[in-house]
C-alpha cells in the first residue's frame, strides 16, 4: 500500500522547511526502493471556484522543467453535485493507442498506484491518489496521423484543486527521484500555493464576443439519407443488420478574438446546472470543453452505476407543452427502440464481465434545462481488485448512444459519412483513484477550442424510422445551445 507520513509532520499553514523535510523523506524512500515516488501533499486553501483555478494557473507559462510545451496541461471536471476537480501540469503520465489502449492505461495505473507517498496535515484524512484519463472516440485517426489529443492519455496532475460545497483543498503531486532538486520543488510548490490563496476566488474572464462567423451544418441531412438507404437495404446474407448509427456533424466558428475558455466554462455551468462541465487542455493550447449529461460509469466502494441515455426531445415553453412533449417522447416507438438497444448493449457487455446488472424495465425522463432524454440507470456490484474501471471502459466504449448497433458496422458508417475526425467527441473522460473508485462521462455537447477558432460537435441516433429533417433539427438545437455559451 502507498506510504503515508502521519502525526504532526505538517501543519495546515505549511512552511517551506516542512515541505522540504517531507520531500526529502519521500526522496529517501525512492532511493531505498529503487523506484521513483509521487510525493503527495494536501492542504486546505481559501474557497475558489474551479474556473478561477484555471484562470490563475492554467493560463500561465508551463514550468521550466517542460521546455517543449507551450501551454500547461489541464483537466477540468465540474460535477452538478456541488464538487469540482481541476488538475494542472503533469507529475507522471502515459499515452497509448490501438485496440489495447485501455489495457496500456491500466498497466500504467497499476504501476503507479502504490508509489504515492502521502503527507497528512493535522486532523486531515489521507486522500486517495487520483489519475485523470481522456480517450478519443477511435483508437487512432483514420489516416494514422496524430490529432490534437492522444488516443488515450492518463496522468497524475502536479497541482489538483478540489472544491466540495464551497470548501477547497489543493493536492500537490511531485515526482521524486534520487536526483530531484528538493529546493526547486519546494519553491515551485509554495509559489503555486501563494497564487491559489491570493487569487480572485470567483475568477475573471474576458467579455463575450458575439460577432462570429459560423459555418452552417451542410452535410448532415445528406449523410443521414445515405445511411438510411444502407440500413434499409438489408441483404439476405447479412446475419446482423444495422439497427442504429449515430451520426454527428460540426459547426466551425471563427471569433474576432481568442475564445475565452474560462468564461465559456462559467457560462456552461450557468446554462447547464444539471450537467458535468469539463475541459481537457493539451500542451499545445487546444482545449476540448463541454457540458455532458451522460455518465458512462461511476464506481464507489464497489458499486457500479452507468446510464443508458438515448432518445431526445426539446423542452416545452410552458408546463403543459413540456409535459406533452415528454409524454410523446415516452410513447414514441422510434425513440423507445433507440433507447432499448442502448440498454441491451450495456447489460450484455456488463454480463460478459461476470456482472449482474440491475435496472428498471421502462425508461424515465431525464429533463435537462434545454433538452430531455429517455434515461435508464443501470447498477451492478463488482470487486475492484478483479475488474478495473479500464476493463469496463473497454467493454462499454463506444455505446450505441454515441456509435450504434452493431458497433463495428456503425463505426464503419461513421468513418464513411463523417467528414471530420471526432477526436475526444463522444468519448470517455474522467478519473480513477488508487482505491478503485472512478467516474467517467461521455464527451458530448462539446467543442474544440483553438485560439479564435472553435469546432462544435453534435450528433443524433439514426434508426430505420428516422426522418433526416427531424434529425437535422435535433443537432441544430444542440449546436445552437453550445454556441450560445462560447460567444
Amino acid at each position: 500500500m502507498p506510504a503515508a507520513l502521519h502525526g504532526n509532520e505538517l501543519s495546515d499553514e505549511i512552511t517551506p522547511a516542512e515541505t522540504a523535510r517531507f520531500l526529502k523523506r519521500a526522496q529517501q524512500q525512492a532511493i531505498a526502493t529503487g523506484h521513483a515516488k509521487i510525493a503527495s501533499l494536501t492542504l486546505p486553501i481559501a474557497s475558489i471556484a474551479p474556473w478561477a483555478v484555471l484562470a490563475v494557473l492554467g493560463n500561465t507559462p508551463p514550468p521550466e522543467t517542460h521546455p517543449t510545451q507551450t501551454h500547461r496541461r489541464h483537466i477540468y471536471y465540474d460535477s452538478p453535485q456541488q464538487w469540482a476537480l481541476v488538475g494542472i501540469d503533469v507529475a507522471v503520465s502515459c499515452s497509448g493507442k490501438g485496440i489495447t489502449r485501455f489495457e496500456q492505461a491500466q498497466r500504467f495505473i497499476q504501476t503507479w498506484r502504490t508509489q504515492f507517498i502521502y503527507a497528512e496535515p493535522v486532523a486531515k484524512a489521507v486522500p486517495a491518489g487520483r489519475f485523470f484519463c481522456s480517450a478519443t472516440f477511435f483508437d487512432e485517426t483514420a489516416d494514422g496521423a496524430s490529432g490534437e489529443f492522444e488516443p488515450i492519455y492518463v496522468f497524475v496532475p502536479q497541482v489538483q484543486v478540489m472544491t466540495l460545497n464551497e470548501a477547497s483543498t489543493v493536492t500537490f503531486n511531485y515526482l521524486v527521484t534520487a536526483t530531484t532538486d528538493i529546493q526547486a520543488v519546494t519553491t515551485h510548490l509554495h509559489s503555486q500555493l501563494t497564487a491559489l490563496n491570493t487569487a480572485d476566488s470567483l475568477g475573471t474572464a474576458k467579455p463575450a464576443s458575439h460577432k462570429v462567423v459560423a459555418k452552417d451544418v451542410a452535410n448532415f441531412e445528406g449523410a443521414v439519407t445515405a445511411a438510411l438507404a444502407q440500413m434499409n437495404a438489408v441483404k439476405p446474407e447479412q446475419k446482423t443488420p444495422l439497427h442504429k448509427v449515430v451520426l454527428a456533424d460540426v459547426m466551425d466558428v471563427v471569433a474576432p478574438q481568442a475564445v475565452d475558455v474560462v468564461r465559456s466554462l462559467q457560462t456552461l455551468r450557468q446554462n447547464h446546472p444539471d450537467c458535468t462541465v469539463f475541459s481537457v487542455g493539451n500542451h499545445q493550447g487546444q482545449s476540448f470543453i463541454g457540458a455532458s449529461p451522460e455518465r458512462l460509469l461511476s464506481i464507489n466502494e464497489g458499486r457500479l452505476m452507468t446510464d443508458a441515455l438515448a432518445g431526445s426531445a426539446s423542452r416545452g415553453a410552458t408546463p403543459e407543452v413540456d409535459t406533452a412533449i415528454g409524454q410523446a417522447l415516452l410513447d414514441s416507438e422510434k425513440e423507445r427502440y433507440e433507447h432499448r438497444v442502448v440498454v441491451d448493449f450495456i447489460t450484455r457487455q456488463l454480463r460478459s464481465l461476470g456482472l449482474d446488472p440491475q435496472y428498471h424495465g421502462a425508461p424515465k425522463l431525464l429533463q435537462l434545462l434545454h433538452i430531455q432524454h429517455l434515461h435508464t440507470p443501470i447498477s451492478a456490484t463488482l470487486n475492484p481488485d478483479t475488474i478495473s474501471p479500464m476493463a469496463i471502459l473497454a467493454k462499454l466504449h463506444p455505446t450505441p448512444a454515441v456509435a450504434g448497433v452493431p458497433r463495428e458496422a456503425a463505426c464503419r458508417l461513421i468513418r464513411q459519412y463523417e467528414t471530420f475526425d471526432r477526436g475526444l467527441y463522444a468519448a470517455p473522460l474522467g478519473w480513477i483513484d488508487t482505491d478503485g473508485n472512478s467516474e467517467f462521462i461521455v464527451g458530448i455537447r462539446s467543442a474544440l477550442i483553438n485560439g479564435d477558432n472553435a469546432r462544435l460537435y453534435a450528433g443524433a441516433g439514426i434508426v430505420a424510422a428516422s426522418e433526416p429533417a427531424k434529425e437535422l433539427a435535433e443537432i441544430k438545437l444542440k449546436l445552437q445551445t453550445l454556441l450560445n455559451a462560447l460567444v
